[in-house]
């Protein structure tokens, strides 16, 4: 197996204050003087050596096995340069106070000089007879196609320029190559190119996912839930950490704070605890860099877009030791439908600091405000599920409806390097949400003749949630029966406690004014009064777990990965119930608790060669269901869903880590669903809120293929292309054969951008397609009965359809200087009429966006 330790220094980002002139401060790591001239302070140039045979190029993939223990930068570097018969130039002030990690086995120039400069900011340029550590990023003049970047080697994508990614964050920090499991990264620099705004809009864009925009919490078309072979994906990480696996709210933070998003299909109970075995979502903070930066974003669009970016960062100190970050970002828009729109502010500081040579420590916070105009349930139906064909720009909702939120989050994190290459990392999250929603759709089946039927439905609720998790966690290697091998081992705690007061309001509408056919948002009168309905004072979740990873190395090339995560859950759900006049018509409570679950982990990864790697996993969570109780009386909490995933793929790393592709089979089983056991009658027990009796049956199964590639196919030409195929089965319940129809067999995403050549080398051209086969929902509606006019006769079965469709994008960047860019992206190109999202007679039927432009500024300094 491959050496893929990844200890790092402790400066994070880019490196250093701007490059001095060449001939200043410039030391020459040779074979005889490199630790005296990098130790020296403002010294001449020293000469390079020319005992070296050759060229660096040539000793760049030239293996040599090495063991040599964590020591100064410039000592490694000495080493390695003598070990190899090399030059290696670099910057005193550079590589001071820089620490790198053991290098250990077999290693080529190239993989060595990558892991002693992980971390820093730095990279390694082979130069004709000498290779130049340098920042990354700055270069002087066209380089090869052959170098080494640190940042490479961590999860952050900034400033790579690449939409492919090594390292996640995902699962406590591993390669994607070590990781036997699908995973995709969404770069910032495809972000960027895509012009991605939100989570949902990511997730549009990621292999394998689909996005639902029906159910309830659905605010103005916005991702109520994303699904991955068949499941949902319930579980939220930031940095790695577990934050959002209880809220019911809708998740869509502002993307402006983040340096990529990470995602993996399949269960990952390991780390996420309690959920579905639809994946789990990770999103990477963006950090402070090393070297001071401006970067700023204008933009303007349709349905009167509007949005402006400043990101500062950089060092707060002469010796770089305290460095910062802070983003500001507000987007102002339109819907596509009338009447509709929103605002979204963000404000997000973050402070980093080396404590000695040994430990990191991380604070910051982030304020965000959503204030928004929405549309709630979706286009009905006709009563027989005929589609009214209205217009795309309809939205059927009260005018003065609102929904506003502001969340605000603060957090901490201390990393601290131990004796024998440990690392020791401690993550605390704070989060607190309040939000308030008034409001009012029409909902209900429409006579197509007239546009009468549909009657209003409100939704009022005030909404407090405080959440906070604690994650600890310590890895390294250790040695056994000759061979080297990792192990993870840590604890988390997470606690979420919400309140919410839900209103009743009553309208006074004329019928004229809910005729769906030219209807007008603008015209719908305010609500009369309103009242208190239902408290939920207090209520929540708190889950707590130790888990474990360890990757044995049984061989050279085939490595064992085993763990297991041991948790237990308590929920308490606290209700009050008003009557009209505001009194107390009745209260309860439900609480339940769930201790010794035990969800395992095993996974095997062989190394076919330098670039390719197979892996075989088993994974497993569960989701708790002891609210509900299994017979006799009083009853015994049921044992909890329980979703294993079987996969077996092939991961390669190519071009020098600038191309993944990945190849997956896969199989779900998902067993243990509640179903009511008719042998003991329906059955509330005590002042908990539970009943009794159930029993866990049923089996869901989901399988298929997964396919990516991500990265450099050629200089200046970047690709993702994502393929998934699924098929999923209910295999006890005969009415729904199968069971998620609303996702599709197959599943395409491409996006493609390319550099001109040349003295056209100032533009960039970028094209993609979102292509998908047919979905649908399905039920039972009345036929028209011709003797009464209505459409009250049999009932008979529907079946909603989408049929396949494709969605293309394009855009074209144009590099103004080497300060300044301008972007035009267009989305929906050729301006397909389709529903993204398929619902009910009732509603939830969503149209996907028409054809919208959006033209970038983007300036860095």
């Amino acid at each position: 197996m491959r050496n893929n330790d990844k200890a790092r220094s402790f400066s994070h980002g880019t490196a250093g204050n701007a490059l001095r002139p060449r001939g200043s401060r410039l030391q020459t790591v040779s074979l005889a003087c490199a630790i005296a001239c990098l130790a020296a302070a403002g010294g001449a140039a020293v000469p390079a050596a020319h005992a070296q045979s050759g060229t660096a190029q040539a000793a760049w993939a030239a293996s040599r096995s090495l063991n040599l223990p964590a020591q100064p930068l410039g000592q490694a570097l000495n080493a390695l340069a003598r070990t190899w018969g090399v030059a290696v130039a670099a910057d005193a002030g550079l590589v001071q106070g820089r620490m790198a990690p053991a290098l250990q086995g077999p290693l080529t120039l190239n993989e060595a000089l990558g892991k002693a400069l992980a971390g820093s900011g730095l990279e390694a340029v082979p130069e004709g007879a000498a290779i130049t550590v340098q920042r990354v990023g700055n270069h002087t003049r066209a380089l090869g196609e052959v170098r080494v970047t640190a940042q490479a080697q961590q999860e952050a994508t900034e400033g790579t320029g690449s939409y492919a990614a090594s390292h996640v964050s995902l699962g406590k920090g591993q390669d994607l190559r070590e990781t036997p499991q699908s995973i995709s990264v969404v770069t910032r620099q495809r972000i960027e190119d895509q012009a991605l705004a939100s989570v949902g809009e990511v997730m549009q864009q990621t292999t394998g996912v689909t996005v639902n925009y029906a159910g309830a919490g659905g605010l103005g078309g916005m991702a109520t839930s994303f699904l991955s072979r068949g499941f949902e994906i319930g579980n939220v990480q930031i940095d790695g950490a577990s934050v959002d696996a209880f809220s019911q709210q809708l998740f869509d933070p502002n993307l402006a704070m983040y340096d990529s998003v990470q995602i993996v299909r399949g269960a990952n109970g390991l780390f996420s605890g309690n959920g579905e075995p639809g994946g789990a979502i990770n999103l990477v903070r963006k950090r402070p860099t090393a070297q001071r930066q401006i970067l700023g974003a204008v933009g303007i669009g349709s349905w009167s877009r509007r949005q402006a970016e400043l990101d500062v960062a950089g060092p707060l100190n002469e010796a770089g030791t305290l460095r910062g970050r802070a983003v500001l970002a507000h987007t102002g828009k339109d819907f596509f439908y009338r009447g509709a729109d929103a605002q979204d502010s963000l404000l997000y500081g973050i402070l980093e600091a080396d404590v000695g040579s040994a430990s990191r420590v991380t604070v910051g916070a982030s304020h965000g405000k959503l204030q928004t105009t929405p549309w709630r349930e979706g286009i009905p139906r006709a009563p027989n599920g005929d589609d009214l064909k209205l217009p795309r720009s309809t939205a059927l909702m009260a005018g003065w409806s609102h929904y506003d939120k502001s969340a605000t989050e603060l957090f901490a994190q201390w990393d601290q390097q131990i004796a024998g290459d440990w690392k020791l990392k401690a993550q605390v999250n704070l989060q607190k949400v309040d939000s308030d929603a008034r409001l009012a759709s029409l909902t209900g089946t429409v006579d197509p003749a007239t546009g009468l039927g549909a009657n209003w439905t409100g939704f009022s609720n005030d909404f407090r949630s405080g959440k906070r998790g604690i994650d600890v966690h310590a890895s390294g290697p250790f040695s056994l029966l000759g061979r080297r091998h990792k192990l993870l081992v840590g604890a988390d705690w997470t606690r979420v406690r919400d309140d919410q007061d839900t209103f009743y309001s009553e309208m006074a509408t004329p019928a004229s004014l809910t005729n769906v056919y030219g209807f007008d948002p603008g015209r719908i009168p305010a609500a009369t009064s309103e009242r208190k309905t239902r408290s939920y004072p207090g209520y929540g979740a708190t889950q707590k777990a130790v888990y474990g990873r360890a990757n044995l190395s049984l061989t050279d090339q085939l490595t064992a990965i085993v763990g297991g995560r041991y948790a237990g859950y308590a929920y308490d759900t606290p209700y009050i119930n008003y009557t009209a006049t505001g009194g107390i018509r009745s209260s309860g409570r439900e609480h339940y608790s769930e201790s010794g679950i035990f969800t395992p982990y095993a996974g095997l990864v062989y190394d076919l060669g330098p670039q390719w790697t197979a892996y075989g996993s088993v994974t497993e969570i569960h989701k708790s269901q002891a609210n509900m109780l299994a017979g006799p009386l009083p009853g015994k909490p049921l044992d909890p869903i329980r979703g294993r995933s079987v996969e077996l793929g092939m991961k390669g790393e190519l071009a020098d880590g600038k191309l993944n592709t990945a190849f997956a089979l896969y199989r779900i089983e998902r067993t243990g669903q509640a179903a009511r056991d008719p042998g003991y009658p329906e059955t509330d027990v005590g002042d908990l809120g539970l009943s009794c009796c159930y029993v866990a049956q049923g089996k869901i199964v989901s399988q298929g293929v997964d396919m990516e590639v991500s990265g450099q196919l050629a200089r200046g030409w970047q690709l993702f292309a994502g393929y998934t195929y699924n098929h999923n089965r209910n295999k006890t319940d005969p009415a729904q054969l199968v069971y998620s129809s609303i996702t599709p067999k197959h599943l395409f995403k491409l996006w493609s951008t390319y550099q001109l050549p040349g003295e056209l080398s100032p533009w960039t051209l970028g094209g993609g397609v979102t292509l998908q086969s047919a979905t649908y929902v399905s039920g039972t509606v009345n036929r028209y009965n011709p003797a009464t006019g209505k459409y009250d006769g049999a009932a008979l079965p529907f079946r909603f359809t989408q049929a396949g469709y494709a969605v293309w994008n394009a855009s074209v960047q144009y590099r103004i200087n080497r300060h300044w860019s301008a972007s035009l992206n267009l989305n929906n190109l050729f301006d397909k009429t389709y529903y993204k999202a398929v619902g009910s007679i009732h509603g939830g039927n969503w149209y996907g966006e028409p054809r919208s432009a959006l033209l970038m500024l983007r300036g860095s300094f």
